[in-house]
This record gives C-alpha cells, sequence and structure tokens, in this order.
C-alpha cells in the first residue's frame, strides 16, 4: 500500500486581493502598472499605513518583510513576554480579592471551634508588601537585620553567576532585589502599613 504525500495546495481564497482589481491604483513597486490590490503595512512603526501591490510583487514582499529587522534583543524579548498576554495590561489576582482570604479564613476559624477570632495576628497588608514578603520569604513585622541577612542568603542561592544562565533563577534574582527594595523603603517610612 503506497502512501499519499500530503501537498499544501494553495487555494485562490488564499491570494484574495483586499480591494477589487477594478478600484486599486497602480502597485506601489517601482515601474510596475499592475493594479495594487494587496496591502502592506508600511513599517513596524506604521502598521495601520499601507502600501499597494500587485500578486508578484505582494509576495516579494513577505518574502523580505522582517517585523523584528533593527530590534535589538532586549525589545524582542518584550515584545513575546507582552504577547503572551495579547499586548493588553494585566492584574495581580490579589488585587481583585483584597480580603476575600483573610474572611474566609476567619469565617472558617469561627465554624470550627464555635469561637469568634478577636486577635487578628499582623495587621492587614498592602499587596505589593506582602508579595515582597513572599518573594524574600520573610514575615511581618521585621526587622533591617533580618531582611538584609534573608537579602543576601537569596542573592548568593539565584545570583546569575551561580545559577550559569538558568532563567529562572534570574528572573527571582530580579524579583528578591525589587522586593528588598520595596520592604527596606516600608521600613524607612513612618508606620503606616
Amino acid at each position: 500500500m503506497t502512501e499519499k504525500k500530503k501537498t499544501t495546495k494553495s487555494r485562490k481564497s488564499d491570494f484574495a486581493p483586499h480591494i477589487s482589481l477594478e478600484d486599486a491604483l497602480p502597485c506601489d513597486s517601482a515601474g510596475c502598472m499592475e493594479p495594487g490590490a494587496y496591502k502592506a503595512p508600511k513599517s513596524r512603526d506604521a502598521l495601520h499605513e499601507y502600501r499597494w501591490f500587485c500578486l508578484d510583487h505582494i509576495r516579494e514582499h513577505n518574502e523580505k518583510w522582517d517585523y523584528f529587522d533593527g530590534a535589538g534583543a532586549d525589545e524582542i524579548e518584550y515584545f513575546v513576554k507582552d504577547a503572551v498576554t495579547g499586548h493588553r495590561p494585566t492584574w495581580q489576582r490579589e488585587s481583585r480579592i483584597r480580603g476575600q482570604y483573610s474572611k474566609l479564613h476567619d469565617a472558617l476559624y469561627e465554624f470550627l471551634s464555635g469561637t469568634k477570632r478577636t486577635d487578628p495576628s499582623s495587621p492587614p497588608l498592602k499587596p505589593k508588601l506582602r508579595k515582597a514578603l513572599l518573594v524574600i520569604d520573610l514575615q511581618y513585622p521585621y526587622t533591617e537585620q533580618e531582611l538584609k541577612a534573608q537579602y543576601r542568603t537569596m542573592v548568593k542561592k539565584h545570583h546569575p553567576d551561580v545559577n550559569k544562565g538558568d532563567k529562572r533563577s534570574e528572573e527571582t534574582f530580579k524579583q528578591v532585589a525589587m522586593a528588598y527594595h520595596t520592604l527596606l523603603e516600608q521600613l524607612k517610612k513612618p508606620s503606616n502599613v
């Protein structure tokens, strides 16, 4: 039994023009008088401004087109990370459910123990501070000495030189540094949580 090779055959609809051939101006390629019914963005910075080409020249344009031409590695990496959310802003989950966890915890405690919880163990913390404490693995309240000691431990563990290019450790290292600055800043503020 012989197997048939699957070939990708282009359909006529794959090359359907963006405007009718009768309404099209001449192709934007120099010297071409064919109708320019196929649009292509002028540049990466002007994606909604178009040049109009005939079918042969749009194929040529598409073969040469590189969206990231002239972009640095950092810019490409940022684009890829931002593409995960469709280039839309996102919010942390905890910002939507601020006090819900503690309310649920208190309700369960009250239900299971039969008594009300009177003294919460720590004051309610801002989400940014709570996240920083989780990243650096500290409990509230903390001292500057505890913070510095824990920071040193975390930095030694996740430093890029120690982990030989491990991206996860590199990201954790960045988060630890940001958390350290957030917590240090909090210590220097007047006592408002």
